[in-house]
């Protein structure tokens, strides 16, 4: 039924919008009002604008009007056209918030997974963030970890009215039953339970415009959207030790050795200096003068200085950890790709399964409610029936 409903709804939808003569398949893009959806990149963008409220939060995004005094951000778009879009990129929606009347219990939203991320510029540059991140514990004050929502889709009212419309749920943080997006989890909209804030290291000034960025979660990227960090070897360090020693890739070498070292390495390789905030100065000095003097620069190269404090990256061990997920994570990329799916269309499944029982469950207590009535309408003395006797 409730298939049924969106369906008809979309129909209408995409009937009353102009979008492109060419079909989503091969359309590098498409444009709704306030959207912009990137088939090839499988995005969808939509245009925001960052609020700063200072009370715990319901929503990350509202429509322009709705719920602003408890969201991060507020858009002009309409949640239906968002749905439209995320269509456009294949995805189908799942189910909001339900409670069953048998079972008398709430059931979580379920769909399938969504990134979100936002991008907005501050002193010239753009800054790109995921969702989670403009976003802090009330009582931590703690970033929220890293998450991902799911595409519920909200559901056409008895009006025919889609029902994140009018609300102007777009995408919550706890459970709403007309939510076009939701967390997948059951998370109660109490104001006593309510958990996040605004964080305000990262949230933009009230009316910065802001990209939200929506990503169907767990599907390949194409090619040209892979970082092209992923595709090169970890760059190569030099480092200077508090103790005044050489290490390159954390490996002995004498300064006397360190030239020819040097002039070994490919004119490709990323090669990068860290100095010691503790190494003796004329000894910094010396590695200096010998690292520019033997490094094989070259355009597209990256050299560079890293200062080693308590206060900067330690860029070192950095890549030290991406080398290690490197070789420790990424060689099961396919498993762990087979075993998700193979979670998420099994859970989907036994929630198919669930729900089937609980309407069946429904159907048959409505036949008990029907026949309890019926045996007290048989069974309950009838006042004009009595006067009668009694005259």
């Amino acid at each position: 039924m409730r298939s049924n409903q969106l369906c008809a709804f979309i129909t209408v939808l995409v009937c009353t919008i102009q979008v492109s003569a060419q079909s989503p398949a091969t359309a590098p893009a498409g444009k709704l009002p306030h959207i912009q959806v990137d088939v090839k990149k499988r995005q969808v963008r939509v245009d925001c604008e960052a609020l700063n409220v200072d009370i715990p939060l319901e929503f990350f995004c509202v429509t322009a009007g709705g719920n602003e005094h408890e969201s991060i951000l507020r858009t002009p778009a309409r949640p239906s056209h968002i749905h439209l879009a995320l269509l456009m990129l294949g995805s189908q929606p799942g189910e909001p918030i339900k409670f069953s009347e048998s079972a008398q219990k709430w059931f979580p939203p379920h769909g399938p997974p969504l990134h979100i991320s936002v991008e907005y510029q501050k002193d010239g540059k753009t800054v790109d963030l995921p969702a989670n991140r403009l976003m802090r514990s009330v009582k931590t004050k703690r970033d929220m970890p890293p998450m991902t929502w799911i595409f519920a889709g909200s559901r056409v009212l008895d009006d025919g009215t889609y029902g994140a419309d009018p609300t102007g749920y777009v995408v919550s943080i706890c459970n709403f039953d007309l939510c076009l997006i939701d967390v997948p989890a059951l998370v109660s909209s109490a104001n006593e339970t309510l958990e996040w804030e605004r964080n305000p290291d990262t949230v933009p000034p009230t009316g910065t415009p802001v990209t939200m960025i929506i990503e169907p979660a767990g599907a390949d990227k194409p090619a040209d959207a892979v970082d092209a960090k992923q595709s090169k070897p970890p760059a190569v360090i030099v480092e200077v030790t508090d103790d005044n020693k050489i290490e390159i890739d954390h490996l002995p070498v004498d300064i006397g050795d360190l030239p020819a070292r040097l002039r070994k390495l490919k004119s490709t390789d990323d090669v990068r200096l860290a100095m010691s905030d503790h190494a003796n100065p004329d000894f910094e000095q010396r590695v200096k003068s010998v690292f520019f003097a033997n490094v094989p620069l070259h355009e597209g190269a990256r050299c560079s200085t890293t200062q080693l404090s308590d206060v900067h990256i330690d860029q070192p061990r950095i890549d030290r950890l991406q080398q290690r997920w490197n070789e420790a994570v990424r060689p099961h990329d396919a498993a762990l790709r087979e075993a998700a799916q193979a979670q998420y269309e099994v859970i989907t499944e036994l929630r198919r399964e669930q729900q089937r029982l609980i309407d069946e469950a429904d159907r048959i207590q409505r036949k008990i409610d029907e026949l309890e009535k019926q045996y007290q309408d048989m069974t309950t003395p009838r006042p004009e029936a009595a006067s009668t006797q009694g005259g």
